[in-house]
């Protein structure tokens, strides 16, 4: 369909006006001369309107003498057209190419770096690593290589796992994902406690080096010591080891989430606007309608870009914006089948956060209505091993040795 619009468009086509009784003869006719008419619509008993190709209707003042019909150009369409207007106004399209050659010569280079996914790295230690590497303002973008500057960075900055970089203009956007590093273990021949990485209810322990400091049924805050290293014996000295053993706790998770009961409908009525915007880096050129003349709209944008060459993104971009009329039409949702939706993707969410070594032991939810919104509150509860290891300071056993001394 693409193809043959595109077709259609280079060699020129008008949308033409028919006026006269036998309508349907100057159809046979175009037909029977090989003349293709599309798009027809016909407007009242005496009147159409369709589309010809520029060559074939030349060939009309046959069929329009047969058929005893008036034909009456409405609107020139195409390439061929086009150019005629630009051969009459060559100071304008001249005035025009200069203004895009302009525009492109300045939207090619750098007037702004933007830095995203910064927690712990100071942003301006990445601003001044890409500036030595040549992506700073005033620079010409097209001299950088991105992918080899992302992999460059990958290696040079070791607290960076993926780097993503692109140019949306005239700003060079630098994209990080920071490394997550494992909690560090601990050697086996430093003595370390067993703590809670987060709050929980004591189901198990299981020490198997070091002295249990908590029991089934027990609170535990995260932090909170369970298996202590320092190992205490009356008429013994105290000793030091590398804890070790398993805790296994009942942990919650909480999710709230709200859908509406009433669900919006959007109707096309048929009746259509369309706009086009062409931009040119920062600049834009907007073209067709101004004034959308609907109470209820629909929008929907098709973005056309030019394809990338050699690493290039050229700042030109259209917008095609299609403005619908449309009814709305409400309707309401079934309850129950509101709440199972979110109870659903209440739980998807949930087990994002749970460990995958968690199981979930219960689930219990509390729905609630208010001004046609159904809102859910979940909570779940899982079994987990919720222990973690802790160096015991070398700090720490001199202090307490002080303190038994004392």
């Amino acid at each position: 369909m693409l193809v043959l619009k595109l077709w259609n468009y280079f060699r020129g086509y008008v949308l033409i006006k028919i006026e006269g009784l036998s309508l349907e003869k100057f159809i046979n006719y175009a037909i029977a001369r090989g003349i293709f008419l599309w798009d027809i619509k016909r407007i009242d008993y005496t009147t159409m309107e369709a589309k010809v190709g520029l060559r074939a209707y030349k060939e009309l003042r046959h069929v329009v003498k047969k058929a005893g019909c008036r034909v009456k150009i409405k609107v020139k369409i195409g390439y061929p057209f086009f150019m005629y207007k630009i051969k009459k106004r060559k100071i304008f399209m001249g005035g025009f190419a200069f203004f895009l050659i302009c525009i492109f010569i300045m939207t090619s280079f750098i007037w702004s770096v933007d830095i995203k996914g910064c927690e712990t790295i100071n942003p301006t230690e990445i601003k001044e690593y890409v500036k030595k590497q040549g992506v700073k303002i005033g620079e010409w973008k097209y001299d950088v290589d991105t992918e080899e500057l992302e992999r460059n960075m990958i290696i040079d900055l070791k607290k960076i796992s993926w780097v993503g970089i692109e140019f949306k203009g005239t700003k060079a956007l630098i994209e990080i994902v920071e490394k997550v590093e494992p909690p560090p273990k601990v050697n086996k021949e430093m003595p370390c406690d067993i703590i809670a990485k987060k709050d929980g209810v004591i189901k198990k322990v299981i020490a198997k080096e070091g002295d249990s400091l908590v029991k089934e049924g027990d609170i535990v805050k995260k932090g909170q010591c369970l298996i202590t290293g320092a190992i205490v014996r009356e008429g013994v000295e105290n000793r030091y080891v590398h804890a070790f053993g398993e805790v296994m706790a009942k942990t919650y998770y909480e999710e709230k989430d709200e859908i509406s009961l009433i669900n919006v409908e959007k109707i096309k009525t048929g009746n259509k606007k369309t706009k086009r915007i062409i931009k040119l880096g920062n600049s834009q050129i907007i073209s067709g309608e101004e004034n959308i003349p609907y109470k209820n709209v629909l929008v929907e944008r098709k973005y056309k870009t030019l394809p990338k060459w050699r690493n290039t993104n050229f700042p030109v971009e259209v917008i095609i914006e299609e403005y619908y009329e449309v009814n709305i039409r409400k309707n309401k949702l079934n309850k129950s089948n509101v709440k199972k939706i979110l109870f659903d993707k209440m739980m998807v969410n949930v087990h994002k956060k749970i460990p995958k070594d968690g199981k979930v032991i219960n689930k219990n939810i509390v729905f609630t209505e208010e001004n046609s919104i159904i809102k859910g509150k979940l909570i779940v509860e899982v079994l987990e091993n919720i222990s973690t290891q802790k160096p015991i300071m070398e700090e720490e056993i001199i202090k307490e040795k002080i303190d038994l001394e004392e």
